[in-house]
C-alpha cells in the first residue's frame, strides 16, 4: 500500500440536485486522458458512498498533490442552473463525508484535510473550507507535512533523469520507439520525445512530464502489464 496521509475534497461540478454516477465520472477523466476517475471515493446526493479509483493506486485529483493522498468528492457545487458555484451538500452527503473520514481516519495515519481550492487558488472546489470544517476529525496533525509528488520534466538533471531514461530504454527494447535513448542525467528535447511517445503507447496524458501516473505505467510496462484502467470495463 501507498503511504497516505492527507485526504482531498472535491466536488463534481454539477448542478444541485442532479444525480451523476461514478461511470459518468469515469468517462470524464477518460476524455481527459487520464486512467478513469481520478477520485477514490464519491458521496451521492442521498448519501451513499461508493468506490471510485482503488484507493491503492495513485489518484489524478489534484496536480502535485497525489502521491499521498485520498481524493473524495460528492456530488454538487454549483446551483441549480449552474450560474455559480456553490455549496450544495445536502445533510445527507455532510453526514457520508464526515462518515467517510472517520473511516478513512481508521485505516491510514490521516494528517491532514484539504479541499482542492487549497493547492488551486484558481478554483472554489469543492465550495466551502474543508480544512477549516474537519479539523477536528483529526489526531494530533501539528506536524503535518504534505507529501508532493516528484515531477521530472525537460531541463531537468540528476539520477532522477537518469532512472527514467534507464527505464526508457529498457521499454524500448520490448516496443520499439523510433529514438534511441542514451544515457543522460539531463532531461532533454529526445527524452521528451521518448516520454511523450511512451505516455501514448500507454493511453495517458502525453505532456512529455514524468509524474506518478507516468512512473506508474511505466512499471506496469516494465513488468509486461497492460495500462492501469481505474475502472474495469
Amino acid at each position: 500500500m501507498r503511504p497516505i496521509n492527507e485526504i482531498i475534497i472535491h466536488c463534481t461540478d454539477t448542478p444541485a440536485g442532479r444525480p451523476v454516477t461514478v461511470a459518468e465520472i469515469n468517462q470524464w477523466h477518460l476524455a481527459r486522458g487520464w486512467s478513469g476517475i481520478g477520485y477514490h471515493r464519491v458521496v451521492h446526493l442521498n448519501g451513499a458512498r461508493e468506490a471510485g479509483r482503488p484507493i491503492e493506486r495513485i489518484g489524478a485529483h489534484v496536480a502535485g498533490h497525489n502521491t499521498g493522498t485520498v481524493g473524495i468528492v460528492y456530488v454538487g457545487g454549483r446551483s441549480a442552473d449552474m450560474t455559480h458555484t456553490a455549496d450544495t451538500r445536502t445533510p445527507e452527503q455532510k453526514h457520508a463525508l464526515v462518515a467517510e473520514i472517520i473511516a478513512l481516519r481508521e485505516r491510514f495515519e490521516i494528517g491532514g484535510i484539504s479541499g482542492h481550492r487549497d493547492y488551486d487558488k484558481g478554483k472554489a472546489c469543492p465550495c466551502f473550507d474543508a480544512h477549516v470544517e474537519y479539523a477536528h476529525l483529526l489526531k494530533g496533525a501539528s506536524d503535518f507535512v504534505p507529501l508532493k509528488d516528484v515531477m521530472l520534466a525537460r531541463g531537468d538533471h540528476g539520477p532522477a533523469v537518469l532512472a527514467w531514461v534507464q527505464d526508457l530504454a529498457k521499454c524500448r527494447q520490448m516496443t520499439r520507439h523510433p529514438w534511441p535513448v542514451q544515457p543522460t542525467d539531463a532531461f532533454d528535447h529526445t527524452v521528451e520525445l521518448v516520454t511523450i511517445w511512451f505516455q501514448k503507447e500507454r493511453g495517458i496524458v502525453a505532456d512529455g512530464i514524468v509524474g506518478p501516473q507516468t512512473r506508474d505505467e511505466m512499471e506496469r510496462a516494465l513488468s509486461g502489464k497492460p495500462p492501469m484502467m481505474a475502472l474495469a470495463a
